[in-house]
């Protein structure tokens, strides 16, 4: 199974370092891990995305920050009939939009190593469901 993982970067990078952790546990579950790509044209990297994104079954989403360009690979998921997983750093918000579209979860986690387990549990009870 493929997972696309995002977050946002356009306003801060503070979410970068959590990419390997997300990629290290869907390995771990014996997934395949596609980490969104930075650099190139506005079409360059829609297309690299929406291909990507085509070629999944899943998306992990980091949604404790904005980000315009996490809000449309969200969204795209839907239409493509995905999964999503959207992580949220306890204390931090994400749209009721986002919660409410269907095949949906939301992990709220307090550290990496609580993204960790909850992550792993979480990704076990889809590729099973």
């Amino acid at each position: 199974m493929k997972v696309y993982i995002t977050c946002p970067v356009s306003h801060t990078d503070n979410r970068l370092n959590i990419l390997p952790e997300i990629k290290s546990v869907v390995e771990e579950v014996g997934m395949e891990p596609f980490v969104f790509q930075i650099g190139g044209t506005p079409e360059e990297i829609f297309n690299r995305d929406y291909n990507e994104l085509k070629n999944s079954q899943i998306v992990i989403a980091e949604v404790s920050e904005r980000s315009h360009g996490v809000g449309i690979e969200i969204g795209l998921s839907y239409h493509l009939g995905l999964k999503r997983i959207l992580l949220l750093e306890r204390g931090q918000y994400v749209s009721k939009l986002a919660q409410g579209i269907p095949d949906t979860v939301i992990v709220e986690y307090e550290s990496i190593v609580d993204l960790r387990t909850k992550l792993a549990k979480t990704l076990g009870q889809i590729s099973i469901g």
